[in-house]
Protein backbone atom coordinates (compact mmCIF):
# COMPACT_ATOMS: atom_id res chain seq x y z
CA UNK A 1 0.00 0.00 0.00
CA UNK A 2 1.57 3.19 -1.31
CA UNK A 3 0.17 6.20 1.06
CA UNK A 4 1.36 10.14 0.16
CA UNK A 5 1.57 12.56 2.99
CA UNK A 6 1.17 15.87 2.88
CA UNK A 7 4.01 17.59 4.99
CA UNK A 8 2.18 21.26 6.12
CA UNK A 9 4.90 23.85 6.18
CA UNK A 10 3.26 24.81 9.73
CA UNK A 11 4.52 21.36 10.87
CA UNK A 12 7.57 21.84 13.71
CA UNK A 13 9.78 19.10 15.44
CA UNK A 14 8.15 19.89 18.10
CA UNK A 15 5.14 17.66 16.74
CA UNK A 16 7.61 14.85 15.52
CA UNK A 17 9.09 14.38 19.09
CA UNK A 18 6.01 14.35 20.67
CA UNK A 19 4.55 11.41 17.98
CA UNK A 20 7.77 9.54 18.55
CA UNK A 21 7.51 10.10 22.73
CA UNK A 22 3.81 8.92 22.63
CA UNK A 23 4.79 6.05 20.67
CA UNK A 24 7.35 4.99 22.82
CA UNK A 25 5.36 5.04 25.80
CA UNK A 26 1.86 4.06 24.52
CA UNK A 27 0.61 6.60 26.87
CA UNK A 28 0.10 10.36 26.51
CA UNK A 29 0.12 10.78 30.41
CA UNK A 30 3.47 8.86 30.64
CA UNK A 31 5.10 11.03 27.16
CA UNK A 32 4.23 14.16 28.74
CA UNK A 33 6.32 13.33 31.73
CA UNK A 34 9.08 12.03 30.05
CA UNK A 35 9.15 15.33 27.84
CA UNK A 36 8.99 17.27 31.08
CA UNK A 37 5.37 18.95 29.72
CA UNK A 38 2.08 18.86 30.93
CA UNK A 39 -0.27 16.69 29.16
CA UNK A 40 -2.59 19.12 27.43
CA UNK A 41 -0.30 20.69 24.96
CA UNK A 42 1.42 17.06 24.32
CA UNK A 43 -2.18 15.97 23.44
CA UNK A 44 -2.32 19.70 21.07
CA UNK A 45 0.79 18.37 19.16
CA UNK A 46 -0.49 15.49 18.50
CA UNK A 47 -3.72 16.56 17.44
CA UNK A 48 -2.08 19.18 15.37
CA UNK A 49 0.41 16.62 13.61
CA UNK A 50 -2.60 14.60 12.47
CA UNK A 51 -4.70 17.40 11.29
CA UNK A 52 -1.78 18.59 9.14
CA UNK A 53 -0.82 14.87 7.72
CA UNK A 54 -4.93 13.89 7.12
CA UNK A 55 -4.42 10.49 9.17
CA UNK A 56 -5.13 8.86 12.47
CA UNK A 57 -1.61 7.88 14.29
CA UNK A 58 -3.22 6.67 17.06
CA UNK A 59 -5.92 4.81 18.57
CA UNK A 60 -6.59 5.92 22.03
CA UNK A 61 -8.54 3.73 25.03
CA UNK A 62 -8.41 3.73 28.90
CA UNK A 63 -5.02 1.65 29.13
CA UNK A 64 -3.60 4.25 26.48
CA UNK A 65 -3.22 4.72 22.99
CA UNK A 66 -2.20 1.78 20.41
CA UNK A 67 -0.49 2.87 16.85
CA UNK A 68 -2.47 2.54 13.95
CA UNK A 69 -1.10 0.95 10.82
CA UNK A 70 -0.30 4.34 9.44
CA UNK A 71 1.47 5.56 12.44
CA UNK A 72 3.92 2.15 12.48
CA UNK A 73 4.56 3.23 8.93
CA UNK A 74 5.76 6.80 10.31
CA UNK A 75 7.09 5.77 13.58
CA UNK A 76 10.80 4.54 11.82
CA UNK A 77 10.68 7.73 9.09
CA UNK A 78 9.79 9.61 12.31
CA UNK A 79 12.78 8.38 13.88
CA UNK A 80 15.22 9.12 11.30
CA UNK A 81 14.06 12.82 10.70
CA UNK A 82 15.05 13.04 14.58
CA UNK A 83 18.29 11.98 13.97
CA UNK A 84 18.42 14.04 10.87
CA UNK A 85 17.39 17.03 12.78
CA UNK A 86 19.90 16.81 15.61
CA UNK A 87 22.98 15.90 13.39
CA UNK A 88 21.84 19.24 11.53
CA UNK A 89 22.19 21.00 15.18
CA UNK A 90 25.21 19.15 15.73
CA UNK A 91 26.89 20.51 12.62
CA UNK A 92 25.51 23.96 13.40
CA UNK A 93 27.30 23.83 16.37
CA UNK A 94 30.44 22.67 14.98
CA UNK A 95 30.16 25.13 12.40
CA UNK A 96 29.71 28.22 14.94
CA UNK A 97 32.60 27.08 17.16
CA UNK A 98 34.88 26.15 13.78
CA UNK A 99 34.10 29.55 12.31
CA UNK A 100 34.79 31.48 15.72
CA UNK A 101 37.91 30.58 16.21
CA UNK A 102 39.63 31.63 13.13
CA UNK A 103 40.62 34.21 10.95
CA UNK A 104 40.91 33.97 7.11
CA UNK A 105 43.49 36.28 5.82
CA UNK A 106 44.22 37.59 2.52
CA UNK A 107 48.01 38.89 1.88
CA UNK A 108 48.92 40.92 -0.79
CA UNK A 109 51.67 40.77 -2.34
CA UNK A 110 55.18 41.72 -0.10
CA UNK A 111 52.46 42.27 2.91
CA UNK A 112 53.95 38.90 4.70
CA UNK A 113 55.46 40.57 7.67
CA UNK A 114 53.04 43.11 7.88
CA UNK A 115 50.13 40.26 8.53
CA UNK A 116 52.86 38.81 10.85
CA UNK A 117 53.75 40.71 13.16
CA UNK A 118 49.46 41.65 13.81
CA UNK A 119 49.33 37.28 14.16
CA UNK A 120 51.83 37.66 17.07
CA UNK A 121 50.33 40.55 18.55
CA UNK A 122 47.08 39.13 17.98
CA UNK A 123 47.63 35.86 19.68
CA UNK A 124 48.85 37.48 23.00
CA UNK A 125 44.86 37.93 23.76
CA UNK A 126 43.18 35.06 21.32
CA UNK A 127 45.56 31.83 21.72
CA UNK A 128 42.65 29.76 20.60
CA UNK A 129 41.99 31.62 17.48
CA UNK A 130 43.81 29.98 13.71
CA UNK A 131 44.91 32.32 11.63
CA UNK A 132 44.53 31.09 8.44
CA UNK A 133 46.66 33.36 5.84
CA UNK A 134 46.18 33.03 1.89
CA UNK A 135 48.10 35.02 -1.38
CA UNK A 136 46.00 37.73 -2.68
CA UNK A 137 48.67 38.90 -4.70
CA UNK A 138 46.44 41.66 -6.49
CA UNK A 139 43.77 43.74 -5.77
CA UNK A 140 41.55 41.12 -7.78
CA UNK A 141 42.90 38.49 -5.74
CA UNK A 142 41.30 39.58 -2.66
CA UNK A 143 38.59 41.26 -4.02
CA UNK A 144 36.90 37.39 -5.54
CA UNK A 145 37.70 35.74 -2.21
CA UNK A 146 36.02 38.23 -0.19
CA UNK A 147 32.65 38.19 -2.23
CA UNK A 148 33.24 34.34 -2.36
CA UNK A 149 33.59 34.06 1.56
CA UNK A 150 36.88 32.63 1.14
CA UNK A 151 38.75 35.34 3.41
CA UNK A 152 37.56 37.27 6.13
CA UNK A 153 39.87 40.03 5.26
CA UNK A 154 42.68 41.25 3.53
CA UNK A 155 45.74 43.05 3.84
CA UNK A 156 45.74 44.94 0.79
CA UNK A 157 46.25 48.17 -1.62
CA UNK A 158 44.29 50.50 -3.72
CA UNK A 159 42.28 50.29 -5.69
CA UNK A 160 39.39 49.44 -3.21
CA UNK A 161 35.99 47.95 -4.64
CA UNK A 162 33.32 50.32 -3.29
CA UNK A 163 31.22 47.91 -1.73
CA UNK A 164 33.78 46.78 0.88
CA UNK A 165 34.63 48.14 4.39
CA UNK A 166 37.48 49.69 4.00
CA UNK A 167 39.76 50.93 7.12
CA UNK A 168 41.95 53.87 7.54
CA UNK A 169 45.52 53.41 5.99
CA UNK A 170 47.48 51.27 8.63
CA UNK A 171 50.21 53.02 7.02
CA UNK A 172 51.60 54.46 3.80
CA UNK A 173 54.28 52.52 2.42
CA UNK A 174 57.28 53.78 0.32
CA UNK A 175 57.51 52.64 -3.70
CA UNK A 176 60.76 51.48 -4.42
CA UNK A 177 62.93 51.38 -7.48
CA UNK A 178 63.87 47.86 -8.57
CA UNK A 179 67.21 48.23 -10.28
CA UNK A 180 70.33 46.16 -11.61
CA UNK A 181 72.66 45.87 -9.03
CA UNK A 182 75.63 46.82 -11.24
CA UNK A 183 73.61 50.61 -11.54
CA UNK A 184 75.84 53.50 -9.27
CA UNK A 185 73.02 54.21 -7.43
CA UNK A 186 72.17 50.47 -6.55
CA UNK A 187 74.20 51.18 -2.98
CA UNK A 188 72.13 54.39 -2.10
CA UNK A 189 69.86 54.07 1.09
CA UNK A 190 67.39 55.97 -0.93
CA UNK A 191 67.42 58.06 -4.31
CA UNK A 192 64.89 60.33 -5.24
CA UNK A 193 63.05 60.61 -8.69
CA UNK A 194 65.15 62.93 -9.83
CA UNK A 195 68.90 60.94 -9.23
CA UNK A 196 66.28 58.40 -12.00
CA UNK A 197 65.31 60.84 -14.63
CA UNK A 198 67.53 59.15 -17.02
CA UNK A 199 67.28 55.63 -16.31
CA UNK A 200 64.71 53.72 -18.83
CA UNK A 201 61.52 53.03 -16.60
CA UNK A 202 59.94 49.66 -17.01
CA UNK A 203 56.24 49.77 -17.64
CA UNK A 204 53.83 46.54 -16.74
CA UNK A 205 50.04 46.22 -17.94
CA UNK A 206 48.36 48.45 -15.98
CA UNK A 207 45.37 46.47 -14.95
CA UNK A 208 47.92 44.59 -12.51
CA UNK A 209 48.46 47.65 -9.95
CA UNK A 210 46.44 50.79 -12.04
CA UNK A 211 46.48 53.01 -8.40
CA UNK A 212 50.39 52.27 -8.51
CA UNK A 213 50.70 52.70 -12.28
CA UNK A 214 49.14 56.13 -11.89
CA UNK A 215 51.12 57.41 -9.03
CA UNK A 216 54.15 56.70 -10.49
CA UNK A 217 53.44 58.94 -14.00
CA UNK A 218 52.25 61.49 -11.94
CA UNK A 219 55.52 61.87 -9.61
CA UNK A 220 57.34 61.98 -12.70
CA UNK A 221 54.85 64.42 -14.12
CA UNK A 222 55.15 66.05 -10.52
CA UNK A 223 58.89 66.50 -10.90
CA UNK A 224 58.84 67.46 -14.59
CA UNK A 225 60.44 64.65 -15.83
CA UNK A 226 59.34 62.80 -18.93
CA UNK A 227 60.72 59.27 -18.62
CA UNK A 228 61.89 56.72 -21.35
CA UNK A 229 59.65 54.31 -20.74
CA UNK A 230 59.64 50.44 -22.09
CA UNK A 231 56.07 48.41 -21.94
CA UNK A 232 56.84 44.82 -20.78
CA UNK A 233 53.43 42.72 -21.30
CA UNK A 234 53.30 39.94 -18.71
CA UNK A 235 56.04 40.87 -17.10
CA UNK A 236 56.87 43.07 -13.88
CA UNK A 237 58.21 43.75 -10.81
CA UNK A 238 55.92 40.99 -8.77
CA UNK A 239 57.51 38.34 -11.05
CA UNK A 240 60.23 36.35 -12.00
CA UNK A 241 60.02 37.37 -15.73
CA UNK A 242 60.28 40.99 -15.02
CA UNK A 243 63.43 40.40 -12.60
CA UNK A 244 65.37 38.91 -15.02
CA UNK A 245 64.96 42.43 -17.16
CA UNK A 246 65.82 44.45 -14.30
CA UNK A 247 69.10 41.89 -13.59
CA UNK A 248 69.91 42.14 -17.76
CA UNK A 249 70.11 46.15 -17.45
CA UNK A 250 66.92 46.47 -19.83
CA UNK A 251 65.58 49.36 -16.96
CA UNK A 252 64.30 49.82 -13.80
CA UNK A 253 60.87 48.96 -12.22
CA UNK A 254 59.01 51.39 -9.81
CA UNK A 255 57.32 49.15 -7.21
CA UNK A 256 56.44 47.81 -3.94
CA UNK A 257 56.81 44.85 -1.21
CA UNK A 258 59.98 43.69 -2.84
CA UNK A 259 62.20 42.34 0.28
CA UNK A 260 65.35 45.05 -0.09
CA UNK A 261 67.51 42.11 1.87
CA UNK A 262 67.75 38.07 1.44
CA UNK A 263 66.33 36.63 -1.43
CA UNK A 264 64.36 37.76 -4.20
CA UNK A 265 62.59 36.54 -7.03
CA UNK A 266 65.61 36.87 -9.04
CA UNK A 267 69.50 37.80 -8.14
CA UNK A 268 71.50 40.43 -9.62
CA UNK A 269 68.81 43.10 -8.30
CA UNK A 270 68.75 45.91 -6.08
CA UNK A 271 65.64 47.55 -4.20
CA UNK A 272 66.15 50.91 -2.95
CA UNK A 273 63.32 53.19 -1.66
CA UNK A 274 62.38 56.29 -3.40
CA UNK A 275 62.68 59.42 -0.96
CA UNK A 276 60.46 61.80 -2.68
CA UNK A 277 57.72 62.64 0.18
CA UNK A 278 54.47 61.37 -1.34
CA UNK A 279 56.14 58.41 -3.58
CA UNK A 280 53.91 55.90 -1.35
CA UNK A 281 50.61 53.92 -1.46
CA UNK A 282 48.72 53.56 1.48
CA UNK A 283 48.01 49.82 3.02
CA UNK A 284 44.46 49.27 4.24
CA UNK A 285 42.38 46.47 5.67
CA UNK A 286 39.26 45.28 3.74
CA UNK A 287 36.39 43.28 4.57
CA UNK A 288 33.02 42.74 3.88
CA UNK A 289 30.04 45.11 4.52
CA UNK A 290 28.34 43.66 8.30
CA UNK A 291 29.83 40.61 7.74
CA UNK A 292 32.57 40.80 9.91
CA UNK A 293 33.08 37.56 13.02
CA UNK A 294 34.06 39.18 16.07
CA UNK A 295 37.48 37.67 15.85
CA UNK A 296 37.61 39.33 12.82
CA UNK A 297 36.59 42.34 13.68
CA UNK A 298 39.03 42.40 16.72
CA UNK A 299 42.37 41.16 14.28
CA UNK A 300 41.28 44.12 12.26
CA UNK A 301 41.53 46.25 15.67
CA UNK A 302 44.61 45.03 16.53
CA UNK A 303 46.32 45.62 13.59
CA UNK A 304 44.58 49.13 13.61
CA UNK A 305 46.50 49.83 17.52
CA UNK A 306 49.83 48.56 16.32
CA UNK A 307 50.43 50.10 13.03
CA UNK A 308 48.82 53.08 13.42
CA UNK A 309 50.59 53.58 16.89
CA UNK A 310 53.66 54.04 14.65
CA UNK A 311 55.61 51.28 16.87
CA UNK A 312 56.11 49.03 13.81
CA UNK A 313 59.01 50.16 11.36
CA UNK A 314 57.39 49.45 8.48
CA UNK A 315 59.85 49.29 4.81
CA UNK A 316 63.30 49.21 6.60
CA UNK A 317 65.74 51.04 4.84
CA UNK A 318 68.78 49.24 3.07
CA UNK A 319 72.12 49.87 3.93
CA UNK A 320 74.20 50.93 1.88
CA UNK A 321 75.93 48.30 0.06
CA UNK A 322 73.30 46.10 0.25
CA UNK A 323 71.88 44.46 -2.73
CA UNK A 324 69.52 41.45 -3.33
CA UNK A 325 71.09 38.15 -3.75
Amino acid sequence: MLIWYRISPLMDFRHIRAFIAVADALSVTKAAERLHISQPPLSRHIQQLENELGLTLFVRHRQGVTLTEPGRQLLEKARAWEVAAQTFQDAAKQARSTEGARVRVGIAWGLWDVVNRVRIEFAKEHRDVTVEATDAYCWFDSDEQLRTHVLDLAFARPPYDASFNVSEPLFHERIQAIMCADSPLASRASVSLRDLADETLLLWERHAAPVLYDRILELYARNGITPKTMPTPNAGPFNHTGMMLVASGKGLYMGYGVPQTGPTPASGVAVVPLSDDDATIEVSIVSRRNDASAVAADFIACAQQLYQSGRPVLVPRAEPGRRAS
